[in-house]
């Protein structure tokens, strides 16, 4: 952890900030907005993306940004929203910066941890603990992921059957790593490189592959900045394999011009819930959006952006209640 004070956030009163401790899991702490909290209302576990970012985290400028793409504020009064702060990370501090910059600090305990295990894990000890401890409409139970926060929350329905939908957006279908190859194919296809130096990138992909699945559970060993432990949780199982198991509704959002967690990945999902005669999952793809659902075009020679975040975030709560 950082030796410098944390920084609070104006957000930190908008929440209860409960601890869990488990011998598997550690020291998870979870925060759950206090509107209207003994009111009888959905549960909904938001799962950030991937990042040792704190979930509200101030920069330079003295204002605070967030992890979180879901407005808490718009529907803590019709749901009951809770979110997990990463292992070993605060809910809320500063930024740290060099050369320009913005970096939080590494710790033991967020390397420790930090897995597609523990990550489903604590989403399933927080619905469990809250359960028995404030009113939740039962028939309403949904866990949404964003990003890397998608790919996990297949996996928690699959480990918690109390869950009743998932929202999975602009996140993995398959194997994580699966991204770097796509990527380096389409640097080919798409002129950015020649077909010898695509190859060559992924011939070096599967050498450094070949590393992690050699030494799944190391956590001193990293690759692109995360342990080797990280990589190969999140392919013990995918996204797309856990979806199948399920048979309660999901919803799939994607960009179509998302670069991130590419759009040629998601699609895949679809065919295989065709194929095997599934029809639990619902697919929306935002076509001319990001990966941060942003689109940007031009307008009388000026760049236009828009956000479709809001939008979505929208659809999907419509969705699971008609659902």
């Amino acid at each position: 952890m950082s030796t410098q004070a944390r920084a609070q956030s104006p957000w930190d009163k908008f929440y209860d900030h409960d601890t869990l401790t488990t011998k598997e899991l550690g020291k998870v702490v979870i925060h759950v907005t206090k509107t209207n909290r003994n009111a009888i209302k959905p549960l909904l576990v938001y799962l950030d993306g991937s990042g040792n970012y704190p979930l509200y985290y101030r920069k330079n400028s003295g204002k605070y940004n967030t992890s979180i793409a879901l407005d808490i504020v718009k529907y803590a009064k019709d749901y009951t929203v809770v979110l997990i702060s990463k292992p070993g990370i605060p809910f809320s501090d500063s930024l740290r910066y060099q050369q320009g910059r913005a970096y939080y600090p590494d710790n033991e305990v967020y390397d420790r941890y930090y897995s597609l295990q523990w990550r489903a894990g604590t989403a399933s000890a927080a619905i469990n603990y809250l359960l028995k401890k404030i009113p939740v409409d039962q028939k309403h139970i949904l866990v949404m992921g964003y990003s890397e926060g998608s790919q996990v929350a297949p996996a928690v329905a699959v480990m918690n059957k109390k869950v009743t939908h998932v929202v999975c957006m602009v996140g993995n279908a398959l194997n994580q790593l699966y991204d770097f190859i796509i990527s380096a194919r389409l640097d080919a296809d798409q002129g950015n490189k020649t077909a010898l130096e695509s190859q060559h990138t992924v011939d070096s992909l599967y050498t450094e592959f070949a590393k992690i699945y050699a030494d799944p559970k190391s956590t001193s060993k990293k690759w692109f900045g995360a342990t080797y432990l990280k990589w190969s949780s999140f392919s013990e199982s995918t996204p797309l394999e856990n979806m199948l198991k399920l048979n309660i509704p999901i919803l799939y959002m994607g960009g179509g011009k998302d670069n991130n967690q590419t759009i040629i990945d998601m699609d895949y999902a679809k065919l295989e819930f065709l194929r095997k005669g599934k029809t639990n999952l619902t697919y929306k793809v935002y076509e001319n959006s990001n990966h941060y659902l942003q689109e940007t075009e031009m307008n009388d020679g000026k760049e236009v952006r828009t956000d479709r975040s809001d939008e979505a975030h929208q659809f999907a709560l419509t969705w699971s209640k008609a659902n």
